[in-house]
Formats: C-alpha cells, structure tokens, sequence
C-alpha cells in the first residue's frame, strides 16, 4: 500500500508540473506576442485587484497569505505529503530580503492613507486605470483614517515605536476586496443585505480590515457606499480600518527585479510583500495555484470565499502570473526566508 500510494503522489506531481510547463508556456507566448511593438499600443495593461485562495493574515510572528510559487524541479514530494523538510529559519537572508523590499517600497508610509497625508477634496487616481479617473476625499472618508499609520518605523520588532503601534502579537490583518460588497451583498441595497455584512464584520472585532480601493476606477462607487455605511456603523464596529493609498507602482517594480512583471500582482503575492514591515517571521499558507487539494485530489474554487460547487477557472491567466509567484515564494522556502505550508493545520 505505502509503495501504491508513492507512485500515487509521483504521478500526481509529475501532472502537476506538466501542466505548470504549458501554463507557462502559453502565458510567455501570450506576452510576447501583445507586448511587441507590432501588436502593443500603450496605455495600462494592468486590471483588477483579486485574491487567490487568500483568507487572512495573522500578523505578528507569522502571515498567513494566499497561492502561488511551482516549476519541475521546485516542488517536492515531501512538501505535498506533509513529511518534514526539517525547514530552518534563515534569519540573515531574512532581513537582506527585507532590506531589498525596503529599496524600492517604503511600506509603513503606504500601508494606509492617515488623516495628514490627504486633504478634503483632493482627487486620488487609480493604479491601474487610466490617470483620468479620479476619486475626490470626503469629509467621511477622511473621518475613517486613522491618525497614524498601522505601523511605524521600518518593521516590527525590537525597534517598533511601542506607544503607537497596533499591530501586536496576533492581530488579525484581513484584506477585503470592494468587489465583495457588489458581488455578496448586493452593494448594501435591502435591509437583509446590511445586517448581513454587519454581522460578518461583527465576527471581526479586534481585526484590521485593509481596504485597497485605489487600485481600479470601477471601485469608487462601491468604496463611497462602504464609507457611508462604516460612518454609520462606526461605534457599533470594533474593526480598524486602513486605505492604502498608491502603492503599485512601487511594489510592480521591486517584483520585476525578481523577473516577476504579470499584467497585475496577486493579492497573495502584495499582502506577502507587506508582511515584510510587520513581521520578524514569515509562514504562508493556502500558496497553491491549481484547482485540486494537493492532500485530498478535491477540486478547489478560484477563491477561497466562492461558493460552494464554484469551478476553478484559469481566467486568472489574462492578469496574474500564479505559477511564477508560486515558483518564487517556493524558492525563498527553501532559501529558509519564508516557511510554506500546502498540508491541513491540525486542530
């Protein structure tokens, strides 16, 4: 039986990474073939900011992130059937990596819009729609800010600036995409639709909600319904909430140093890359970039919070590079910079 069950896994591994390859392949000969001077005409090529499989993220001495990283000759056995990889924390690579993001990102000034970096009336772009779409501060929405970014100084730590920071221990740091308000809630339009989400974000008493409504122009109505209904809500909710601001550009470009430049970055791979100025160790979990458990062989949705008989879909080739990012952050595990996890938790 152990010797069925190995050759079981081998070729589960070895389907996996073949069709890794023509993903890979497909996707290089996409770019190349719109990216040429013949057939690219300019403007943004990046679209909308999703996640992939990514529930949360525990901030303190350990993120949980979302899907990515794989190639032949990166993924292992061992790593799939829970085996121990005996993985050890490279705490100087740790920090030389850290060093490198903070060249081209400086992540605790952008982590959130505070109540003096913007002003009643001034208009924000969008990262990646174009530069005439504009989105004008309201006095509520400038209510919601916090007075001081999440974080402080450039990490946590024995450096963190104590008296101000929030992010503690085991804060719980959630993403959260506009889109779900549209797509779950029915953009908050009947009673039944608001006591919904009032109720979901009950359950999060005590997180942080990061709320990235600067990245495409088709948010802004969303994000003006969002910030009515928090002004509304403001002393029944226990949550903090942080707006990042215009951070694309930079974190695009420090990926692109990793040969890493998909039309957008997944929401795994950004959230990964701020994990950086909060904690002093990194561990993810749910990094997987096919429609199957690595485990069980079940069929998985595209996100985690699709409902339930959701297909897995491959649309997310147009805008990410799932495999390549999967191929990176695998690397960096075996590097000891970041420990990833593709087996169960135990209870």
């Amino acid at each position: 039986m152990v010797r069925v069950a190995k050759a079981l896994g081998m070729m589960i591994l070895f389907v996996a990474v073949l069709i890794l390859s023509l993903i890979s392949y497909v996707s290089l000969r996409k770019d190349s073939l719109f990216t040429s001077s013949k057939y690219y005409m300019g403007g943004p090529r990046i679209m909308f900011h999703a996640g992939f499989r990514w529930v949360h993220l525990v901030t303190g001495l350990a993120f949980s992130c979302a899907p990515r990283v794989i190639t032949s000759n990166s993924l292992n056995l061992p790593l799939l059937q829970g085996k121990s990889l005996k993985w050890k924390f490279n705490k100087t690579a740790f920090y030389q990596h850290r060093k490198d993001i903070f060249n081209y990102i400086d992540i605790t000034k952008n982590f959130s819009l505070t109540k003096n970096s913007v002003q009643v009336g001034q208009l924000m772009h969008f990262d990646y729609s174009s530069h005439k779409y504009v989105f004008s501060i309201s006095n509520n929405f400038k209510s919601l800010l916090p007075d001081i970014s999440p974080i402080l100084n450039n990490h946590c730590g024995p450096e963190i600036d104590q008296p101000y920071i929030y992010l503690r221990k085991k804060t719980n740091l959630t993403t959260f995409n506009p889109s779900i308000l549209e797509r779950y809630y029915n953009n908050l339009l009947t009673i039944q639709d608001r006591n919904n989400f009032f109720l979901n974000l009950k359950k999060l008493e005590g997180a942080i909600l990061w709320i990235p409504v600067f990245f495409l122009h088709t948010s802004a109505t969303v994000t003006r319904t969002l910030v009515d209904f928090f002004v509304e809500h403001k002393s029944q909710l226990k949550v903090k909430l942080a707006w990042p601001g215009n951070i694309m550009h930079d974190v695009n470009k420090y990926w692109k140093t990793k040969k890493l430049s998909p039309k957008r970055l997944s929401t795994g791979i950004l959230m990964y890359t701020l994990a950086y100025a909060m904690c002093d160790e990194i561990h993810l979990y749910g990094f997987w970039p096919f429609g199957w458990d690595p485990n069980t062989g079940k069929d998985l949705p595209y996100h985690y919070y699709d409902k339930k008989g959701t297909k897995f879909t491959t649309k997310w080739q147009e805008t990410h590079q799932l495999p390549s990012e999967f191929k990176l952050l695998y690397k960096l595990h075996r590097e000891g910079v970041t420990k990833l996890s593709l087996t169960h938790c135990t209870a």
